[in-house]
């Protein structure tokens, strides 16, 4: 699941991306485009039982995302916005922050 709110700031919006714990049972981080694709800079916790994490995105945006967990492999998100193609075979997910929210 992402949810996506607004925030004080008319720019910027707050997105948590949820992931159930059945799904993925190892640690997990959001890595992309707006993290510099670094697999520390947003670990997903653990809250009851689902992996959450969230991000204060730019409004008017798009982002390309996927998870990553400690066993070095790649997940894509069935509740992103689009998937497209990122070279080399594999995807990317697409978080769209466009228009009105």
């Amino acid at each position: 699941m992402i949810e996506k709110r607004r925030t004080r700031q008319k720019a910027e919006m707050k997105v948590t991306f949820t992931i159930p714990l059945l799904w993925l049972d190892r640690p997990v981080s959001v890595v992309g485009d707006f993290n510099g694709w670094d697999p520390t800079a947003t670990p997903m916790k653990k809250k009851g039982t689902v992996w959450t994490a969230t991000v204060t995105l730019q409004k008017g945006c798009k982002y390309r995302f996927r998870y990553l967990d400690t066993l070095g492999r790649w997940h894509d998100d069935p509740a992103a916005d689009d998937v497209e193609a990122s070279g080399g075979g594999s995807t990317n997910c697409v978080i769209d922050l466009n228009g009105d929210m």
